[in-house]
């Protein structure tokens, strides 16, 4: 079984080394080191994020440099997909703010038939570091309403720590809209449960960075407002 774990990177030249080297550092000591392949999806950098990857790239043989000219981590998750062939694929962000130990338990997920893993924060089990209040209760609402209005099981479709079978993750991609930010994720686990595959969640140790993050709260909530609107209408006219 192989992995492919995407990053997404948007002007990370402060972060991207010492997360992909701490990554390929943990993955060194694994099972998963000669396993494991990691793409660098580059959406859109203008600072040196892509001089720092291609740099990387070529001291790591098992890592990837992917440019997109367009912003959006949704869009360069699902290029990936589109453009890969490994069993597994998934993405982390370059904070590594989920516990790379988890990735153990991924493959374990999978190696026992799982078809989607993905780590929740607001599991019994999960610990969250250092998250601010005001990110904590905008995390919580989203997907309280994602329950309320689309009837979802799941219970943290935000957190950056998803995998999917590639078979899986490549009819998302067919299946979902062209959406290219954030929501993209949500969508692909709203329309994945919609279909009856079986979501595996995992309590997951995460350290919020909320000096590093990129993410404007209120943007971003109001965009999934938005997006999740269009899917209750489109779920309530098949039920018609």
């Amino acid at each position: 079984m192989t992995l492919h774990i995407v990053i997404p990177v948007l002007n990370e030249q402060d972060r991207l080394e010492s997360g992909i080297t701490e990554l390929l550092k943990y993955l060194k000591t694994s099972a998963l080191k000669d396993k494991t392949y990691i793409t660098i999806a580059d959406n859109g950098s203008t600072d040196k994020t892509e001089e720092i990857a291609k740099r990387l790239c070529e001291r790591y043989t098992q890592l990837r440099y992917k440019k997109l000219d367009q912003r959006g981590v949704g869009l360069a998750f699902r290029t990936c997909i589109q453009e890969n062939t490994d069993d597994i694929i998934g993405y982390m962000d370059v904070d590594l703010a989920t516990d790379l130990k988890h990735l153990d338990q991924v493959c374990e997920e999978f190696e026992s038939g799982a078809q989607i893993v993905v780590g929740s924060r607001l599991l019994k089990n999960s610990n969250v570091v250092g998250r601010t209040l005001k990110r904590e209760i905008t995390s919580r609402g989203l997907n309280f309403l994602l329950k309320v209005l689309l009837h979802v099981k799941f219970s943290d479709a935000m957190c950056g720590f998803k995998f999917y079978q590639h078979d899986v993750a490549l009819e998302l991609t067919r299946l979902c809209s062209e959406n290219k930010g954030w929501f993209y994720w949500a969508e692909m686990m709203i329309r994945a449960e919609w279909l009856g595959y079986h979501i595996t969640e995992i309590p997951v140790t995460w350290r919020d960075d909320p000096e590093g993050t990129k993410v404007k709260i209120g943007k971003l909530s109001m965009s999934y407002l938005s997006e999740i609107k269009k899917l209750r209408r489109e779920r309530n006219q098949l039920k018609k």
